[in-house]
């Protein structure tokens, strides 16, 4: 598996648009499953899981890591081509008024990472040293400015937890969630 894969045209990009199939990325980032345990936990019907992931495979978004048979059935292994799949090299091919991934689709990505936190939260909670959880809850009036400065930030920072993507029985993994977004409650 790759680190980085930079989506190289529209078409991955058409792919990538629909909200399902970048479920289906979110939860191979589990690690490497079958149709069959994607369909049983996203409850979709099988056809309806197999149909996606060739749609994913055939745009070399997914590729199988393995497959094994089973009572006779030979069982593909999906993951992710790549640990981050970046849209930076097809972001000028995109109008700034018709971005797909604007509104529902980045709005429902931002949903699935906070639902994926909760349930590691609540999964480790009982093992979780509280020593090692870092948190913060900000809400702040921001300018336009503001928003492009704390965006530059977290870019910088989310490169700097990359490069120290250590592999080593000394590191421990950490999972960090940062959703910023205008609200009109506060």
């Amino acid at each position: 598996m790759q680190d980085i894969y930079y989506v190289k045209d529209l078409e991955q990009l058409k792919i990538l648009s629909d909200p399902l199939r970048v479920q289906i990325l979110w939860e191979l980032d589990h690690g490497a499953q079958t149709g069959k345990m994607l369909s049983v936990k996203l409850q979709l019907p099988a056809s309806k899981m197999r149909y996606h992931l060739t749609a994913l495979e055939k745009a070399g978004l997914v590729e199988i890591e393995r497959t094994e048979v089973l009572n006779g059935i030979v069982q593909k292994f999906y993951q992710p081509i790549a640990k981050e799949i970046s849209l930076e090299n097809v972001s000028p091919l995109i109008n700034k008024h018709e971005n797909p991934f604007s509104g529902n689709t980045r709005t429902e990505n931002a949903i699935e990472g906070l639902r994926r936190t909760q349930e590691m939260l609540k999964r480790d909670q009982d093992t979780l040293n509280s020593d090692a959880l870092t948190q913060q809850f900000i809400t702040a009036s921001l300018t336009k400015e503001d928003v492009s400065t704390v965006n530059e930030k977290l870019t910088e920072l989310a490169s700097f937890i990359k490069a120290r993507d250590h592999k080593t029985d000394a590191a421990q993994t950490y999972h960090v969630n940062i959703t910023g977004f205008p609200s009109e409650t506060e």
